[in-house]
């Protein structure tokens, strides 16, 4: 990946991460697993959207559209089984993110 390439990407990521109803559904699905019913007789790994809509009080529609657009970033990837959508978080999005806050946090001189 080129280096502006990876410098988009990565600033998309922290601006869809800014918004605090993103960030906490993005938090949600890196607890990895939901304890509704739906989760357990599937046996899909991730969080189900309705799992998510139900742990944070929120309507469909807002869990949808922040999913969309998280999973468009790459920052998730989801998986349907039925009318049921399982996230989980894109690994290579979270490698790159470290790796860019690291890179950043080792020239911070003190």
């Amino acid at each position: 990946m080129k280096r502006v390439e990876f410098i988009q990407k990565i600033n998309r990521s922290f601006e869809l991460l800014g918004n605090p109803l993103r960030l906490k559904i993005f938090l949600k699905i890196l607890s990895e697993g939901c304890d509704c019913d739906i989760n357990s007789q599937s046996g899909y790994t991730g969080n189900c959207v309705t799992g998510i809509m139900k742990d944070l009080k929120l309507p469909q529609s807002t869990v949808s559209s922040y999913i969309k657009d998280l999973q468009d970033a790459k920052i998730i990837d989801c998986s349907k089984n039925g009318k049921y959508l399982y996230c989980r978080p894109n690994k290579e999005t979270i490698v790159n993110l470290k790796s860019f806050i690291d890179s950043a946090l080792s020239q911070i001189k003190y």
